[in-house]
Protein backbone atom coordinates (compact mmCIF):
# COMPACT_ATOMS: atom_id res chain seq x y z
CA UNK A 1 0.00 0.00 0.00
CA UNK A 2 1.10 3.59 -0.62
CA UNK A 3 2.01 5.87 2.27
CA UNK A 4 -1.21 7.92 2.03
CA UNK A 5 -3.34 4.78 2.03
CA UNK A 6 -1.53 3.40 5.08
CA UNK A 7 -1.97 6.69 6.94
CA UNK A 8 -5.68 6.79 6.10
CA UNK A 9 -6.06 3.22 7.37
CA UNK A 10 -4.22 4.07 10.59
CA UNK A 11 -6.41 7.16 11.07
CA UNK A 12 -9.57 5.07 10.67
CA UNK A 13 -8.27 2.51 13.19
CA UNK A 14 -7.51 5.25 15.74
CA UNK A 15 -11.01 6.69 15.28
CA UNK A 16 -12.45 3.21 15.86
CA UNK A 17 -10.40 2.77 19.04
CA UNK A 18 -8.26 -0.02 17.57
CA UNK A 19 -5.03 1.40 18.87
CA UNK A 20 -2.91 -1.76 18.65
CA UNK A 21 -3.77 -2.23 14.99
CA UNK A 22 -3.00 1.42 14.27
CA UNK A 23 0.31 1.11 16.08
CA UNK A 24 1.16 -1.89 13.93
CA UNK A 25 0.97 0.39 10.87
CA UNK A 26 2.54 3.54 12.30
CA UNK A 27 5.55 2.08 14.11
CA UNK A 28 7.19 0.73 10.91
CA UNK A 29 6.32 3.95 9.06
CA UNK A 30 8.03 5.96 11.80
CA UNK A 31 11.25 4.06 11.12
CA UNK A 32 10.91 4.20 7.34
CA UNK A 33 9.94 7.91 7.17
CA UNK A 34 11.58 9.44 10.28
CA UNK A 35 10.98 13.06 9.21
CA UNK A 36 7.53 12.70 7.66
CA UNK A 37 5.25 15.22 9.42
CA UNK A 38 2.17 13.21 8.39
CA UNK A 39 3.50 10.03 9.99
CA UNK A 40 4.69 11.95 13.04
CA UNK A 41 1.33 13.69 13.49
CA UNK A 42 -0.61 10.41 13.70
CA UNK A 43 2.05 8.61 15.72
CA UNK A 44 2.22 11.39 18.34
CA UNK A 45 -1.57 11.53 18.56
CA UNK A 46 -1.69 7.78 19.16
CA UNK A 47 1.16 7.86 21.67
CA UNK A 48 -0.58 10.51 23.79
CA UNK A 49 -3.71 8.35 23.86
CA UNK A 50 -1.93 5.14 24.85
CA UNK A 51 0.27 6.15 27.75
CA UNK A 52 3.45 6.79 25.75
CA UNK A 53 3.46 10.57 26.00
CA UNK A 54 7.04 10.50 27.35
CA UNK A 55 8.23 9.34 23.90
CA UNK A 56 6.61 12.29 22.10
CA UNK A 57 8.84 15.31 22.93
CA UNK A 58 12.07 13.97 21.41
CA UNK A 59 10.32 12.89 18.20
CA UNK A 60 8.24 16.08 17.91
CA UNK A 61 11.33 18.24 18.49
CA UNK A 62 13.02 16.68 15.44
CA UNK A 63 10.00 17.42 13.27
CA UNK A 64 9.79 20.98 14.65
CA UNK A 65 13.45 21.60 13.75
CA UNK A 66 12.96 20.11 10.25
CA UNK A 67 9.69 21.89 9.37
CA UNK A 68 9.64 25.22 7.53
CA UNK A 69 7.02 27.96 7.78
CA UNK A 70 5.36 29.50 10.82
CA UNK A 71 2.13 27.51 10.54
CA UNK A 72 3.92 24.15 10.68
CA UNK A 73 6.30 25.42 13.36
CA UNK A 74 3.30 26.54 15.41
CA UNK A 75 1.67 23.13 15.06
CA UNK A 76 4.71 21.23 16.31
CA UNK A 77 5.40 23.71 19.10
CA UNK A 78 1.79 23.05 20.16
CA UNK A 79 2.40 19.28 20.08
CA UNK A 80 5.50 19.75 22.24
CA UNK A 81 3.60 21.99 24.65
CA UNK A 82 0.73 19.50 24.91
CA UNK A 83 3.03 16.53 25.54
CA UNK A 84 4.92 18.33 28.29
CA UNK A 85 1.61 19.54 29.75
CA UNK A 86 0.39 15.94 30.01
CA UNK A 87 3.73 14.98 31.57
CA UNK A 88 3.17 17.81 34.09
CA UNK A 89 6.31 19.67 33.10
CA UNK A 90 4.40 22.94 33.11
CA UNK A 91 7.34 25.32 32.69
CA UNK A 92 8.49 23.50 29.54
CA UNK A 93 4.90 23.29 28.28
CA UNK A 94 4.50 27.04 28.80
CA UNK A 95 7.71 27.72 26.85
CA UNK A 96 6.54 25.65 23.85
CA UNK A 97 3.06 27.22 23.90
CA UNK A 98 4.82 30.61 23.83
CA UNK A 99 6.79 29.54 20.71
CA UNK A 100 3.54 28.43 19.05
CA UNK A 101 1.80 31.74 19.73
CA UNK A 102 4.80 33.71 18.47
CA UNK A 103 4.77 31.72 15.21
CA UNK A 104 1.03 32.36 14.81
CA UNK A 105 1.51 36.08 15.41
CA UNK A 106 4.27 36.21 12.77
CA UNK A 107 1.82 34.52 10.42
CA UNK A 108 -0.87 37.09 11.29
CA UNK A 109 1.55 39.98 10.72
CA UNK A 110 2.13 38.70 7.20
CA UNK A 111 -1.62 38.79 6.59
CA UNK A 112 -2.12 35.03 6.76
CA UNK A 113 -4.33 32.87 8.93
CA UNK A 114 -4.86 29.09 8.94
CA UNK A 115 -7.82 27.91 6.85
CA UNK A 116 -10.99 27.55 8.90
CA UNK A 117 -11.80 23.87 9.44
CA UNK A 118 -15.42 23.22 10.36
CA UNK A 119 -16.23 20.66 13.01
CA UNK A 120 -18.07 17.58 11.81
CA UNK A 121 -21.83 18.06 12.21
CA UNK A 122 -24.31 15.48 13.37
CA UNK A 123 -26.34 13.77 10.68
CA UNK A 124 -29.97 14.79 10.63
CA UNK A 125 -30.90 11.27 11.64
CA UNK A 126 -28.78 11.54 14.81
CA UNK A 127 -30.65 12.46 17.95
CA UNK A 128 -29.40 15.07 20.38
CA UNK A 129 -29.79 13.15 23.64
CA UNK A 130 -29.64 16.38 25.64
CA UNK A 131 -32.50 17.97 23.69
CA UNK A 132 -34.52 14.74 23.59
CA UNK A 133 -34.55 14.24 27.36
CA UNK A 134 -32.54 11.00 27.32
CA UNK A 135 -29.60 12.64 29.05
CA UNK A 136 -31.80 14.12 31.77
CA UNK A 137 -33.44 10.75 32.36
CA UNK A 138 -29.97 9.20 32.74
CA UNK A 139 -28.94 11.97 35.13
CA UNK A 140 -31.88 11.46 37.48
CA UNK A 141 -31.66 7.66 37.28
CA UNK A 142 -27.97 7.83 38.23
CA UNK A 143 -28.51 10.35 41.06
CA UNK A 144 -31.42 8.29 42.41
CA UNK A 145 -29.29 5.11 42.48
CA UNK A 146 -26.59 6.97 44.40
CA UNK A 147 -29.14 8.48 46.80
CA UNK A 148 -30.52 5.01 47.62
CA UNK A 149 -27.05 4.15 48.95
CA UNK A 150 -26.90 7.38 50.99
CA UNK A 151 -24.39 8.94 48.60
CA UNK A 152 -25.41 12.63 48.24
CA UNK A 153 -24.32 13.25 44.65
CA UNK A 154 -26.09 16.18 42.97
CA UNK A 155 -26.23 18.10 39.64
CA UNK A 156 -23.33 20.51 39.27
CA UNK A 157 -21.72 23.05 36.92
CA UNK A 158 -23.35 23.23 33.46
CA UNK A 159 -25.91 20.57 34.35
CA UNK A 160 -27.10 22.59 37.34
CA UNK A 161 -27.07 25.76 35.22
CA UNK A 162 -29.44 24.26 32.65
CA UNK A 163 -31.81 22.82 35.25
CA UNK A 164 -32.11 26.11 37.17
CA UNK A 165 -31.97 28.64 34.33
CA UNK A 166 -33.86 26.72 31.62
CA UNK A 167 -35.75 24.09 33.59
CA UNK A 168 -33.97 21.36 31.60
CA UNK A 169 -30.47 20.40 30.48
CA UNK A 170 -28.71 22.71 28.05
CA UNK A 171 -29.38 21.21 24.62
CA UNK A 172 -25.88 22.13 23.41
CA UNK A 173 -24.15 20.52 26.39
CA UNK A 174 -21.62 17.75 25.88
CA UNK A 175 -21.64 15.98 29.24
CA UNK A 176 -23.39 15.55 32.55
CA UNK A 177 -21.84 17.07 35.68
CA UNK A 178 -22.38 15.85 39.23
CA UNK A 179 -20.56 16.62 42.46
CA UNK A 180 -20.11 14.76 45.71
CA UNK A 181 -18.28 15.40 48.96
CA UNK A 182 -14.83 13.80 49.04
CA UNK A 183 -15.80 11.62 52.00
CA UNK A 184 -18.20 9.82 49.61
CA UNK A 185 -15.80 9.89 46.63
CA UNK A 186 -14.70 6.24 46.63
CA UNK A 187 -18.22 4.94 47.27
CA UNK A 188 -19.63 7.16 44.52
CA UNK A 189 -17.09 6.03 41.91
CA UNK A 190 -17.48 2.37 42.86
CA UNK A 191 -21.29 2.62 42.58
CA UNK A 192 -21.07 4.26 39.15
CA UNK A 193 -18.85 1.46 37.88
CA UNK A 194 -21.15 -1.19 39.31
CA UNK A 195 -24.05 0.55 37.54
CA UNK A 196 -22.30 0.15 34.19
CA UNK A 197 -20.53 3.48 33.79
CA UNK A 198 -17.10 2.97 32.23
CA UNK A 199 -14.20 5.02 33.53
CA UNK A 200 -12.69 7.10 30.73
CA UNK A 201 -8.91 7.52 30.63
CA UNK A 202 -7.78 11.06 31.43
CA UNK A 203 -4.50 12.49 30.20
CA UNK A 204 -3.94 13.98 33.66
CA UNK A 205 -5.29 11.98 36.59
CA UNK A 206 -6.65 14.27 39.28
CA UNK A 207 -7.51 13.19 42.81
CA UNK A 208 -10.93 14.86 42.83
CA UNK A 209 -12.11 14.73 39.22
CA UNK A 210 -13.06 11.77 37.08
CA UNK A 211 -14.74 11.08 33.72
CA UNK A 212 -17.12 8.21 32.96
CA UNK A 213 -18.81 7.16 29.72
CA UNK A 214 -22.19 5.48 29.41
CA UNK A 215 -21.61 2.48 27.12
CA UNK A 216 -25.04 2.59 25.47
CA UNK A 217 -25.73 6.31 25.06
CA UNK A 218 -22.12 7.48 24.78
CA UNK A 219 -22.79 10.28 27.28
CA UNK A 220 -19.87 11.49 29.38
CA UNK A 221 -20.35 11.99 33.10
CA UNK A 222 -17.94 14.33 34.92
CA UNK A 223 -17.68 13.72 38.65
CA UNK A 224 -16.24 16.48 40.83
CA UNK A 225 -15.19 15.99 44.45
CA UNK A 226 -15.83 18.82 46.91
CA UNK A 227 -14.66 19.37 50.45
CA UNK A 228 -15.25 21.88 53.22
CA UNK A 229 -12.56 24.45 54.03
CA UNK A 230 -13.60 26.65 56.92
CA UNK A 231 -16.69 28.58 55.81
CA UNK A 232 -16.09 27.65 52.18
CA UNK A 233 -16.38 24.63 49.92
CA UNK A 234 -13.59 23.95 47.43
CA UNK A 235 -13.35 21.85 44.27
CA UNK A 236 -11.40 21.97 41.02
CA UNK A 237 -8.43 19.82 39.99
CA UNK A 238 -6.19 18.51 42.77
CA UNK A 239 -2.71 17.07 42.25
CA UNK A 240 -1.51 15.99 45.72
CA UNK A 241 2.23 16.34 46.19
CA UNK A 242 2.57 19.10 43.61
CA UNK A 243 3.04 22.84 44.37
CA UNK A 244 0.27 25.42 44.31
CA UNK A 245 0.90 26.37 40.64
CA UNK A 246 -0.13 22.80 39.72
CA UNK A 247 -3.58 23.07 41.34
CA UNK A 248 -6.86 24.47 40.07
CA UNK A 249 -8.90 25.48 43.12
CA UNK A 250 -12.48 26.71 42.74
CA UNK A 251 -14.16 28.24 45.79
CA UNK A 252 -17.86 28.21 46.72
CA UNK A 253 -19.79 29.63 49.67
CA UNK A 254 -21.30 27.03 51.97
CA UNK A 255 -24.54 25.53 50.66
CA UNK A 256 -26.95 22.81 51.81
CA UNK A 257 -28.53 19.87 50.00
CA UNK A 258 -32.15 18.85 50.07
CA UNK A 259 -34.00 15.86 48.67
CA UNK A 260 -36.17 16.26 45.59
CA UNK A 261 -38.67 13.84 44.08
CA UNK A 262 -38.27 12.82 40.44
CA UNK A 263 -39.97 10.24 38.24
CA UNK A 264 -36.97 7.99 38.93
CA UNK A 265 -36.80 8.35 42.70
CA UNK A 266 -35.55 10.72 45.36
CA UNK A 267 -32.39 12.66 44.48
CA UNK A 268 -30.21 15.23 46.18
CA UNK A 269 -30.25 18.82 44.95
CA UNK A 270 -28.70 22.09 46.24
CA UNK A 271 -31.08 24.00 48.47
CA UNK A 272 -29.45 27.25 47.29
CA UNK A 273 -28.39 26.51 43.68
CA UNK A 274 -28.00 30.23 43.00
CA UNK A 275 -25.03 30.35 45.39
CA UNK A 276 -23.18 27.74 43.34
CA UNK A 277 -24.09 29.28 39.99
CA UNK A 278 -23.19 32.82 41.03
CA UNK A 279 -19.80 31.62 42.30
CA UNK A 280 -19.17 29.76 39.03
CA UNK A 281 -20.59 32.11 36.43
CA UNK A 282 -21.19 35.50 38.02
CA UNK A 283 -24.18 36.63 35.97
CA UNK A 284 -25.38 33.10 35.27
CA UNK A 285 -28.69 34.27 33.82
CA UNK A 286 -26.97 35.72 30.72
CA UNK A 287 -26.01 32.87 28.33
CA UNK A 288 -22.40 32.84 27.14
CA UNK A 289 -21.80 30.34 24.30
CA UNK A 290 -18.04 30.82 24.57
CA UNK A 291 -17.82 29.85 28.25
CA UNK A 292 -15.10 27.35 29.23
CA UNK A 293 -15.57 26.20 32.81
CA UNK A 294 -11.90 25.25 33.35
CA UNK A 295 -10.69 28.73 32.38
CA UNK A 296 -13.65 31.10 32.63
CA UNK A 297 -14.91 30.18 36.13
CA UNK A 298 -15.29 33.31 38.26
CA UNK A 299 -14.45 31.41 41.46
CA UNK A 300 -10.88 30.36 40.64
CA UNK A 301 -8.78 31.01 43.72
CA UNK A 302 -5.74 31.74 41.54
CA UNK A 303 -4.96 31.78 37.81
CA UNK A 304 -2.23 29.18 38.25
CA UNK A 305 0.28 27.80 35.77
CA UNK A 306 -1.93 24.75 35.33
CA UNK A 307 -4.95 26.86 34.30
CA UNK A 308 -2.80 29.06 32.07
CA UNK A 309 -1.51 25.98 30.23
CA UNK A 310 -5.08 24.80 29.65
CA UNK A 311 -5.94 28.23 28.26
CA UNK A 312 -2.87 28.45 26.00
CA UNK A 313 -3.42 24.91 24.73
CA UNK A 314 -7.03 25.65 23.71
CA UNK A 315 -6.22 29.11 22.33
CA UNK A 316 -3.53 27.71 20.01
CA UNK A 317 -5.66 24.71 19.04
CA UNK A 318 -8.47 27.01 17.85
CA UNK A 319 -6.09 29.38 16.09
CA UNK A 320 -4.48 26.50 14.18
CA UNK A 321 -7.98 25.46 13.05
CA UNK A 322 -8.62 28.97 11.76
CA UNK A 323 -11.42 29.49 14.31
CA UNK A 324 -10.39 33.06 15.12
CA UNK A 325 -13.58 33.87 17.06
CA UNK A 326 -13.08 31.01 19.51
CA UNK A 327 -9.33 31.63 19.72
CA UNK A 328 -10.00 35.31 20.44
CA UNK A 329 -12.33 34.29 23.28
CA UNK A 330 -9.59 32.23 24.92
CA UNK A 331 -7.09 35.09 24.60
CA UNK A 332 -9.71 37.43 26.06
CA UNK A 333 -10.38 35.12 29.00
CA UNK A 334 -6.67 34.93 29.82
CA UNK A 335 -6.47 38.72 29.83
CA UNK A 336 -9.53 38.94 32.09
CA UNK A 337 -7.75 36.67 34.57
CA UNK A 338 -4.31 38.22 34.13
CA UNK A 339 -4.23 41.70 32.55
CA UNK A 340 -0.41 41.57 32.60
CA UNK A 341 -0.22 38.58 30.24
CA UNK A 342 1.47 40.38 27.32
CA UNK A 343 1.45 37.26 25.13
CA UNK A 344 -2.33 36.91 25.37
CA UNK A 345 -2.81 40.65 24.85
CA UNK A 346 -0.68 40.65 21.70
CA UNK A 347 -2.39 37.49 20.40
CA UNK A 348 -5.81 39.04 20.89
CA UNK A 349 -4.67 42.21 19.13
CA UNK A 350 -3.37 40.38 16.05
CA UNK A 351 -6.51 38.27 15.83
CA UNK A 352 -8.65 41.41 15.98
CA UNK A 353 -6.70 42.86 13.05
CA UNK A 354 -7.15 39.64 11.09
CA UNK A 355 -10.90 39.51 11.81
CA UNK A 356 -11.30 43.16 10.81
CA UNK A 357 -9.47 42.48 7.55
CA UNK A 358 -11.70 39.48 6.85
CA UNK A 359 -14.91 41.33 7.86
CA UNK A 360 -15.55 38.85 10.67
CA UNK A 361 -17.31 39.96 13.82
CA UNK A 362 -15.33 40.09 17.03
CA UNK A 363 -17.31 38.09 19.62
CA UNK A 364 -19.16 39.88 22.39
CA UNK A 365 -18.07 38.57 25.77
CA UNK A 366 -20.85 39.13 28.35
CA UNK A 367 -19.81 40.82 31.57
CA UNK A 368 -19.67 38.18 34.27
CA UNK A 369 -19.95 40.51 37.25
CA UNK A 370 -22.70 39.52 39.61
CA UNK A 371 -25.89 41.41 38.89
CA UNK A 372 -27.79 43.22 41.59
CA UNK A 373 -31.37 42.51 40.60
CA UNK A 374 -34.18 44.81 41.74
CA UNK A 375 -37.86 43.85 41.88
CA UNK A 376 -40.92 46.08 42.20
CA UNK A 377 -44.69 45.99 41.67
CA UNK A 378 -46.79 48.77 40.23
CA UNK A 379 -50.10 49.54 38.54
CA UNK A 380 -48.62 52.06 36.07
CA UNK A 381 -52.02 53.29 34.93
CA UNK A 382 -51.91 56.33 32.62
CA UNK A 383 -48.11 56.17 32.66
CA UNK A 384 -46.73 59.55 33.76
CA UNK A 385 -43.70 61.46 35.03
CA UNK A 386 -44.01 60.07 38.55
CA UNK A 387 -43.78 56.52 37.22
CA UNK A 388 -40.66 57.44 35.25
CA UNK A 389 -39.02 59.03 38.30
CA UNK A 390 -39.75 55.93 40.35
CA UNK A 391 -38.43 53.48 37.72
CA UNK A 392 -35.30 55.56 37.21
CA UNK A 393 -34.59 55.49 40.94
CA UNK A 394 -35.42 51.78 41.20
CA UNK A 395 -33.03 50.88 38.36
CA UNK A 396 -30.30 52.93 40.02
CA UNK A 397 -30.44 50.58 43.04
CA UNK A 398 -28.87 47.76 41.02
CA UNK A 399 -27.96 46.45 37.58
CA UNK A 400 -31.29 44.89 36.53
CA UNK A 401 -34.90 45.93 37.15
CA UNK A 402 -37.91 43.61 36.95
CA UNK A 403 -41.38 45.15 37.23
CA UNK A 404 -44.55 43.23 38.00
CA UNK A 405 -47.48 45.09 36.41
CA UNK A 406 -50.32 43.97 38.65
CA UNK A 407 -53.54 42.51 37.25
CA UNK A 408 -56.80 44.40 36.81
CA UNK A 409 -58.37 42.16 39.46
CA UNK A 410 -55.65 43.00 41.99
CA UNK A 411 -56.17 46.73 41.36
CA UNK A 412 -59.89 46.33 42.08
CA UNK A 413 -59.09 44.48 45.33
CA UNK A 414 -56.70 47.20 46.46
CA UNK A 415 -58.38 50.36 45.15
CA UNK A 416 -62.00 49.32 44.66
CA UNK A 417 -62.05 50.28 40.98
CA UNK A 418 -60.69 49.15 37.64
CA UNK A 419 -57.69 50.93 36.14
CA UNK A 420 -58.27 53.03 33.02
CA UNK A 421 -55.82 50.88 31.02
CA UNK A 422 -55.98 47.09 30.82
CA UNK A 423 -53.10 45.06 32.24
CA UNK A 424 -51.73 44.21 28.77
CA UNK A 425 -51.73 47.89 27.82
CA UNK A 426 -49.99 48.92 31.05
CA UNK A 427 -47.39 46.12 30.68
CA UNK A 428 -46.63 47.23 27.12
CA UNK A 429 -45.96 50.80 28.23
CA UNK A 430 -43.77 49.76 31.18
CA UNK A 431 -41.72 47.33 29.08
CA UNK A 432 -40.98 50.21 26.66
CA UNK A 433 -39.37 52.25 29.45
CA UNK A 434 -35.59 52.29 29.12
CA UNK A 435 -35.08 51.75 32.85
CA UNK A 436 -36.95 48.41 32.82
CA UNK A 437 -35.19 45.15 31.93
CA UNK A 438 -38.07 42.70 32.37
CA UNK A 439 -41.83 42.75 33.03
CA UNK A 440 -43.87 40.14 34.88
CA UNK A 441 -47.67 39.92 35.08
CA UNK A 442 -48.23 36.98 37.44
CA UNK A 443 -46.63 37.13 40.91
CA UNK A 444 -47.92 36.46 44.45
CA UNK A 445 -49.25 39.39 46.45
CA UNK A 446 -46.79 38.79 49.29
CA UNK A 447 -43.08 39.14 48.58
CA UNK A 448 -41.28 36.35 50.42
CA UNK A 449 -37.60 35.36 50.68
CA UNK A 450 -38.43 32.19 48.73
CA UNK A 451 -39.89 34.24 45.87
CA UNK A 452 -36.89 36.59 45.83
CA UNK A 453 -34.42 33.71 45.87
CA UNK A 454 -36.27 31.77 43.18
CA UNK A 455 -36.02 34.70 40.78
CA UNK A 456 -32.60 35.90 41.89
CA UNK A 457 -33.86 39.25 43.19
CA UNK A 458 -31.69 41.13 45.69
CA UNK A 459 -33.86 44.17 46.46
CA UNK A 460 -37.60 44.80 46.69
CA UNK A 461 -38.50 48.45 46.27
CA UNK A 462 -41.63 50.63 46.31
CA UNK A 463 -42.80 54.19 46.92
CA UNK A 464 -45.71 55.25 49.14
CA UNK A 465 -48.18 58.10 48.66
CA UNK A 466 -49.59 57.84 52.21
CA UNK A 467 -48.89 56.36 55.62
CA UNK A 468 -51.64 53.78 55.12
CA UNK A 469 -50.09 52.69 51.81
CA UNK A 470 -46.69 52.42 53.56
CA UNK A 471 -48.12 50.13 56.23
CA UNK A 472 -49.84 47.98 53.61
CA UNK A 473 -46.71 47.59 51.50
CA UNK A 474 -44.45 46.76 54.45
CA UNK A 475 -47.01 44.17 55.59
CA UNK A 476 -46.76 42.40 52.20
CA UNK A 477 -42.99 42.03 52.53
CA UNK A 478 -42.71 41.59 56.29
CA UNK A 479 -40.84 38.26 55.96
CA UNK A 480 -37.97 39.86 54.00
CA UNK A 481 -34.81 40.87 55.86
CA UNK A 482 -34.52 44.69 56.17
CA UNK A 483 -31.50 44.85 53.84
CA UNK A 484 -33.64 43.53 50.96
CA UNK A 485 -36.26 46.31 51.28
CA UNK A 486 -35.74 49.78 49.85
CA UNK A 487 -38.41 52.50 50.01
CA UNK A 488 -38.08 55.25 47.41
CA UNK A 489 -39.38 58.82 47.49
CA UNK A 490 -42.84 59.33 46.05
CA UNK A 491 -43.15 62.04 43.38
CA UNK A 492 -45.74 64.50 44.64
CA UNK A 493 -47.86 66.72 42.44
CA UNK A 494 -48.63 64.06 39.84
CA UNK A 495 -50.73 60.91 40.03
CA UNK A 496 -53.07 58.81 37.94
CA UNK A 497 -56.00 60.05 40.04
CA UNK A 498 -55.03 63.64 39.26
CA UNK A 499 -54.83 62.86 35.53
CA UNK A 500 -58.27 61.27 35.63
CA UNK A 501 -59.59 64.38 37.40
CA UNK A 502 -58.11 66.59 34.71
CA UNK A 503 -59.79 64.55 32.01
CA UNK A 504 -63.12 64.72 33.81
CA UNK A 505 -62.72 68.47 34.11
CA UNK A 506 -62.31 68.65 30.35
CA UNK A 507 -58.55 68.63 29.88
CA UNK A 508 -57.47 71.02 27.16
CA UNK A 509 -60.38 73.45 27.65
CA UNK A 510 -59.87 76.99 28.86
CA UNK A 511 -61.94 76.26 31.96
CA UNK A 512 -59.68 73.35 32.90
CA UNK A 513 -56.58 75.45 32.35
CA UNK A 514 -57.97 78.14 34.61
CA UNK A 515 -58.60 75.57 37.37
CA UNK A 516 -55.04 74.26 37.08
CA UNK A 517 -53.66 77.77 37.49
Amino acid sequence: MKLNELLLKAKELIAAGKFNDADGILEPLKSEYPLSPDVARLWCSLAMRTGRTADVPAYAAKIYAHEQGDFHKAHWAHVLGTANFILLDLSTAHAHFTYALNHLMVLAKSGKIPPHKEHAKLDEADTNVFASGEAEKLLWTTCAELAKLDIPAFPFAGTLLGLVRNGCLLDFDKDLDIAVQMEFWDACCATLEQAGWVRAPMRIEYANYRDYIHPELGITLDVCGLQARGKQIVGGFALPGYPDEYQRVSVFPKFDLTQRSTDYGEVWFPRQPERILTAFYGDWRTPNPHWDTVISACNLENFTQLVRCYAYHRLIQRWLLGDLAKAWCYAHQIVLKDPDDVLALRSRQWMERAMARLNREIPVWPKNQRQKRVYTRMVADLFHEGHINFLRAARALGTHLTVCVVSDERVVENKGKLPVMKQAERAAVVSACKYVDAVMTETPASVTPEFMQRHGFDIYTFACASEQERQDKYRLCESLPPEMIQELTYTSGISTSELVARIRDGAGSKEAETKRE
